[in-house]
């Protein structure tokens, strides 16, 4: 009888000590999946602080050069990027692209501008970027939710809290019709 007990507390005992270890290594394995997405998050910051200060130059350069309404752009220019969430800054540089196109659509005399056409080469090159960090944020969001529901890590997602992650979304219609137009 006392070798069965003693046989019962050492099988007891590698059982807990199996699942500390799954759980510490789920653990570990859905915080190595956090730190991409962390440093993505700030990429992503990173170029829509660019991609909003182009829009400034642009926006300034069709009210110095164009005739155009008087609020035009009022929306953009009145919104104070430093005290807003990525969420907002996506949704008023979207608006903007589309007040954008308007302008360029109506006045061919843009698309002949050297100062303009190199905005837009400039604004290219962080909109390239700037979706291909948010693809691969999106995709990392995708990977990081199967592993947090899926397999032995969803155990741990039952003892420790991890971080909820949204996808992003921005409108690459409009923006690609604004960079790809000469």
């Amino acid at each position: 009888m006392n070798n069965i007990l003693i046989l019962a507390i050492c099988i007891l005992i590698l059982i807990i000590l199996f699942i500390i270890i799954i759980l510490i290594i789920s653990k570990k394995k859905i915080q190595e999946v956090i730190t991409p997405l962390d440093i993505s998050k700030e990429e992503i910051n990173d170029y829509l602080k660019q991609k909003y200060k182009l829009y400034k130059e642009i926006t300034k350069f069709i009210k110095d050069n164009l005739s155009i309404k008087e609020e035009a752009f009022q929306e953009f220019l009145a919104f104070n990027q430093k005290e807003c969430t990525q969420s907002n800054l996506i949704t008023i540089l979207d608006k903007t692209t589309y007040e954008i196109n308007e302008y360029v659509d109506k006045y061919d005399e843009l698309l002949k501008n050297k100062d303009f056409l190199k905005l837009k080469k400039d604004l290219y090159y962080v909109q390239v970027n700037l979706e291909a960090c948010i693809d691969y944020y999106n995709n990392k969001i995708i990977f990081y939710n199967n592993l947090k529901n899926t397999g032995p890590t969803s155990f741990a997602t039952k003892f420790f809290e991890f971080e909820e992650f949204a996808s992003i979304t921005n409108e690459k219609k409009e923006i690609s019709r604004l960079i790809n137009l000469n």
